[in-house]
C-alpha cells in the first residue's frame, strides 16, 4: 500500500500538481498524521497542502503549533508544504467518523452491518474507552434524517438522556437508525490552536463547505455555518476585531496565495487577463450572521459580487440568473 501510495504521488509532482491531503489522523496522532503527510511528500517530491491544520479533543489541544514546527522544519529542508483552516473551533462530518478506524473498513453498508450485532458494538465501545477524544455533550446532530427528525441540533448527550439510553449506544443507535447518513457538528477545538494557524505565513483560508442554496433543500437540516460565513468571519471577527491580521494579508490569504497553490495562473489577482471574479465588500461592516443553530443567515457587508466579469449579487439581490461559475482544473 505504502509503494502504491509514493507511485501516486510520484505522478502528482511529475505533473506538478497538488496533494491536498485531509490526514489520517486529528486528534491524539496530529503530530504523527502530519510526518506520515510530510514523509510522502519528501519521498515523492509532491507539493503538499495540509488540510485543515486543526486538532480535536481538549486532551489535545497545544498540538496544532507543533505540528507547524513539524511543518516549518518540512519547508526549511526542502518540502514545498502549506497548510489551510476555516476560522471556526468546530468541524463536521458523518457521525460514522467517530467510530475506530476498523469498525469504518467497508464503507457505509459495513458500518451499518456491522453495527447490527451486539458483540461488534461492544468492541467499539471497548475501543472508545481509551481512543475517543470528544464529550458527548459536544457532538450535535446536524442533518434531518427520516424518523430521527427531533434529534436535530441536540448533542448526542441529549438524544441519549431522551431515550434513557447510555450515550455511546445513542450514537451507535443514530449511525444505524440513519444507514450512516447522520451528520454532526463536532466542537472541542482550541481557539489558541486556531489562532495559531491563521496567523502562520504559510496559511491559506479554505471553508471546507459546500455550495448551498439558503432557500434550496441542500441547506437542510442545521450544516455548518463555514458555508455561508466564513470568508465574512474571517475578515470581521479576525481581522477588524481582533486585529490579528492586517486587511491586505487576510486577503492575500483569501485570494492570490490558495489560487497559487492550486496552480490557477489567471484567478486570485486584479491585473490584467485575469477572470473578474470579485467582491466588493465594507471593511468596516463585514461580518458573519451565520450560527450553528441558524447557519444560512447571509453575511453583513457585502455589496456585490461579480463572477467572470458579470455581476451577479448586489444589495442582497441576484442580478445574473445564468451563473457564471464555472467549475477550474488546475
Amino acid at each position: 500500500m505504502v509503494r502504491s501510495r509514493l507511485r501516486c504521488q510520484h505522478a502528482v509532482a511529475r505533473h506538478d500538481r497538488l496533494f491536498a491531503v485531509h490526514m489520517r489522523n486529528y486528534s491524539d496522532h496530529l503530530l504523527d498524521a502530519v510526518t506520515e503527510a510530510l514523509d510522502i511528500a519528501r519521498a515523492s517530491g509532491c507539493r503538499l497542502q495540509v488540510s485543515h491544520l486543526a486538532v480535536a479533543g481538549r486532551r489535545n489541544w497545544g498540538a496544532v503549533p507543533r505540528a507547524l514546527e513539524l511543518i516549518e522544519a518540512a519547508r526549511a529542508d526542502g518540502v514545498d508544504v502549506a497548510v489551510d483552516i476555516y476560522p471556526y473551533i468546530a468541524g463536521s462530518a458523518n457521525l460514522s467518523q467517530l467510530l475506530p478506524g476498523w469498525a469504518q473498513d467497508g464503507g457505509p453498508a459495513a458500518i451499518v452491518e456491522r453495527l447490527s450485532s451486539p458483540e461488534e458494538r461492544r468492541k467499539i465501545r471497548d475501543d472508545w474507552r481509551d481512543s475517543l477524544f470528544f464529550g458527548w455533550d459536544e457532538i450535535e446532530v446536524s442533518s434531518s434524517e427520516p424518523g430521527l427528525e427531533d434529534t436535530l441540533g441536540r448533542t448526542v448527550q441529549a438524544v441519549a438522556e431522551g431515550w434513557s439510553m447510555d450515550p455511546n449506544e445513542a450514537a451507535l443507535a443514530l449511525i444505524a437508525r440513519s444507514d450512516n447518513r447522520v451528520q454532526m457538528v463536532a466542537y472541542g477545538r482550541s481557539e489558541k490552536d486556531l489562532r495559531a494557524v491563521l496567523t502562520h505565513p504559510l496559511t491559506s483560508i479554505g471553508s471546507d463547505g459546500l455550495a448551498m442554496d439558503p432557500d434550496g433543500p441542500s441547506s437542510a437540516g442545521r450544516p455548518h455555518p463555514r458555508s455561508f460565513g466564513c470568508y465574512p468571519r474571517f475578515l470581521g471577527r479576525y481581522v477588524r476585531e481582533a486585529g490579528l491580521l492586517t486587511l491586505e494579508q487576510a486577503i492575500e490569504m483569501s485570494t492570490s496565495r490558495p489560487a497559487d497553490r492550486a496552480g490557477l495562473a489567471d484567478r486570485g489577482r486584479i491585473v490584467a487577463g485575469a477572470v473578474a471574479d470579485l467582491v466588493v465588500f465594507d471593511p468596516g461592516t463585514i461580518i458573519d450572521a451565520a450560527t450553528f443553530t441558524e447557519p444560512a443567515l447571509r453575511p453583513v457587508g457585502i455589496a456585490e459580487v461579480i463572477v467572470a466579469g458579470r455581476r451577479v449579487i448586489a444589495d442582497g439581490r441576484q442580478l445574473d440568473a445564468s451563473r457564471p461559475g464555472q467549475a477550474l482544473l488546475a
